[in-house]
């Protein structure tokens, strides 16, 4: 049975097991399903718990079935001579492959990056001296982008594979908090402990992983069934089942895909810029004044916000909300500047960032010029070669563009920057002049909103914005279908991930990974039979 229990910020433990056996009965067993931090009133901070008297780990369910599954598998054919191979290690990659590592396959996994270890110090050689590795950067490289993407696990989904994916994190290093809290987030340096442990684990275990290994290409028979991929220095790897799962920065790979037939369609995406105010400031908007006597200890303040004109068709909201964090230059070429945001675990740094994004939709690609299908990859080439040349030297993706955040609504250029998180250089741009209208005229009017609902965040002298933020998600779609989750084209091709257009986040995108897995092992197995037993855990979404 599940109780909800509302408590004090500065509740002890004793206190919380002593309202739970108040609305529970006496000494009864419990475990935490969620908690959560209710600071709508700032005089009166309160911790929300949903605890359930069933503590049984409902990941030990997905474990028993993966094994009835393996048997089963072991009945119907040889999973150590099924060959799939996965293409990228992001958190759908990830999960793809030790979905199938756990059922028996050998599996092989691409990644055009380096190994942790390397991609850490080319990224710090960008932040300190400006040389940009094309393939090892904030978004290439072992983990993918989700890597530094601030370690947020929250999901909006509702899947039996989250509590897997958790307790996974756990098992490689996370704390076992991030299993109940409202706002799981490991920070860019736990998460980046977490996935080393997990590749360096899997390896260890017979995981084939081809670091700095490129995909470039791939052969087909006559019904398009993929039977190996190339990669850029000539191996071909023969396959069973390809799992796709690139990210949305990789720009190749869609080319080369739309070349060789592989269905792929445009989808809507969002654009802006990146915000940052001093984290002591959004505390004060969020806790009050005085909260540190208050609330000792309170962690540091987020915030959501959003707007909507529904007879436009216009969305203005935040994105990726990095409190105590750092504005990051997340280029992958010199030809373009991309602004991104992270926070360590602790949420310690001195700054909070987010993105202020737009909404852009086909219909506004098409008035400004960039219809058809790469209308939307278009764009956000041409405006991060815009915001690149308007502080870079050519052949330069170094600095970032940034504007005092109230000249941007006075459409004025910043004759000065106050300090900023960034470890890259930041020059004054702007930026209000480089965007189109529609997302220039979106921002400034949400902007104003969003002084409204938070008083200072929008004129107060201290936030500043940077540019651009244009990889929120992937301007296309490749297609698959709904209940086999392969390409409609290439029957054993299953695309995967954000990349894919199909996650929005860490954990979604690991859930796609281990769904479109098990969707592969179902061709070869009944799966019902297999997991007979275990309700519906495995039930498709």
């Amino acid at each position: 049975m599940n109780h909800q229990i509302n408590l004090p910020f500065s509740h002890t433990e004793a206190e919380l097991i002593a309202a739970v056996h108040r609305v529970a009965g006496a000494c009864v067993d419990f475990r935490i399903l969620k908690r959560s931090l209710d600071a709508r009133h700032a005089r009166n901070i309160r911790v929300l718990y949903s605890i359930s008297t069933d503590v049984t780990d409902p990941s030990e369910s997905i474990h028993a079935a993966v094994q009835r599954q393996r048997a089963a598998l072991g009945k119907a054919c040889t999973p150590a001579s099924l060959r799939p191979v996965v293409i990228g290690t992001g958190p759908g990659g990830l999960f793809s492959a030790l979905w199938l590592h756990l059922h028996g396959f050998q599996t092989t996994v691409l990644e055009q990056g380096p190994p942790m270890r390397d991609r850490v110090r080319d990224m710090a050689r960008f932040m300190k001296l400006g040389e940009l590795h094309p393939w090892s950067n904030i978004c290439f490289g072992a983990g993918g982008a989700g890597t530094y993407s601030d370690g947020k696990l929250i999901t909006r989904i509702r899947s039996p594979f989250i509590s897997f994916v958790m307790r996974t994190f756990v098992d490689h290093g996370a704390p076992e908090s991030i299993r109940y809290l409202y706002n799981p987030h490991l920070g860019s340096n736990k998460i980046r402990q977490c996935i080393t442990r997990m590749l360096d684990w899997m390896q260890s275990q017979g995981v084939k992983l081809l670091y700095n290994t490129r995909f470039v290409d791939y052969s087909a028979d006559s019904g398009n069934r993929i039977l190996a991929v190339g990669s850029h220095d000539g191996q071909s790897i023969s396959l069973d089942a390809l799992f796709l799962a690139t990210g949305h920065s990789a720009r190749s790979v869609y080319t080369m895909l739309r070349e060789r037939g592989v269905e792929i369609s445009g989808k809507d995406f969002a654009m802006g810029l990146r915000v940052e105010h001093p984290a002591e400031q959004i505390n004060r908007t969020q806790y009050g004044d005085g909260y540190e006597r208050r609330y000792p200890g309170i962690e540091t303040a987020q915030y959501k916000l959003a707007k909507t004109w529904k007879e436009e068709a216009r969305a203005v909201y935040s994105f990726c909300m990095c409190p105590g964090g750092y504005v990051l230059n997340a280029s992958t070429a010199s030809d373009g500047v991309v602004t991104n945001g992270m926070s360590n675990y602790l949420k310690s740094g001195r700054f909070s960032n987010a993105a202020i994004v737009v909404n852009v939709r086909s219909e506004d690609l098409e008035r400004i010029g960039y219809g058809g299908l790469d209308g939307g990859l278009t764009l956000q080439r041409d405006l991060e070669e815009v915001f690149r040349s308007s502080v870079n030297a050519k052949g330069s993706a170094y600095v970032l563009p940034a504007q005092r955040l109230r000249d941007f609504i006075q459409g004025t250029r910043s004759s000065s920057l106050t300090d900023s998180s960034s470890l890259n250089p930041v020059l004054s741009s702007p930026l209000h002049t480089l965007l189109p209208s529609f997302i220039s005229d979106g921002l400034r009017r949400g902007f104003l909103t969003f002084e409204r609902k938070m008083p200072g965040f929008s004129t107060g002298p201290t936030a500043q914005l940077f540019g651009i933020e244009s990889r929120t998600s992937s301007p296309y779609r490749i297609e698959r279908d709904t209940e086999t989750l392969t390409s409609p084209t290439h029957a054993n091709l299953y695309p995967i991930g954000e990349g894919a257009g199909y996650a929005g986040g860490i954990t979604s995108a690991a859930i796609d990974g281990i769904r479109a897995a098990q969707a592969w092992i179902a061709t070869l197995i009944d799966t019902d039979a297999a997991l007979q037993g275990h309700g519906s855990g495995f039930d498709r979404e």
